[in-house]
């Protein structure tokens, strides 16, 4: 009995083994097959520099630099970039900062380009620049935060105190400390002594 035991235990064991080298030959086969030369040879596509990294529907977003709140950027739609550091803006408000913390300027247009690498905005449709001391209306402008310049190519209104200038090329700042346009025509009373622009 004892023996007939061990012959079936031996007989289950050769079975095993037999069974482990059928199913390890199965794999090698396998892998072979599939590690052909043709299938080494299939390319993944990468993908196109025109999809987003990131797209986010009704952001707000915090900038800031050495600590002091820079800007808010408040959007319908942001599309992000990472590789080339540019942000896509639709149906935006871009409020600015002094560095004391008090605002500066709002900028509300219907889109924007946030190039992180040169730190440049560009704002595009109907555009609205306001400052506590005056407002500009255009359609496209950009804004060089390196040195605080904003140039405006396009056909532009500036309004300030009830009074309303209208020209080209408009150059100045975030506060509308000044301005610099070409062919400027204008609507109110303008006094050259109290002119400051």
């Amino acid at each position: 009995m004892r023996t007939n035991r061990r012959l079936a235990h031996d007989q289950a064991q050769s079975h095993m083994r037999l069974k482990l080298i059928g199913i390890m030959a199965f794999i090698l086969l396998l892998g072979l097959w599939g590690c052909s030369e043709d299938a080494l040879k299939n390319e993944t596509e990468s993908l196109g520099r025109g999809v987003p990294d990131e797209i986010s529907k009704n952001v707000k977003l915090r900038e800031y630099n050495e600590g002091a709140l820079d800007y808010v950027l408040e959007a319908e739609e942001i599309q992000r970039f990472s590789d080339r550091r540019m942000l896509y803006g639709y149906k935006v408000q871009l409020s600015s900062y002094n560095k004391d913390g008090s605002p500066n300027s709002v900028i509300i247009a219907d889109s924007t380009s946030v190039d992180d690498a040169r730190n440049i905005i560009i704002v595009g449709g109907k555009v609205k620049l306001t400052t506590p001391e005056a407002e500009v209306h255009t359609e496209k402008m950009i804004w060089d935060r390196n040195i605080d310049e904003i140039i405006v190519p396009t056909a532009v209104s500036l309004y300030r105190a009830g009074d309303v200038l209208r020209g080209n090329s408009l150059r100045t700042d975030s506060r509308l400390s000044f301005a610099e346009m070409d062919a400027v025509s204008a609507e109110g009373y303008f006094d050259e002594e109290e002119f400051s622009w």
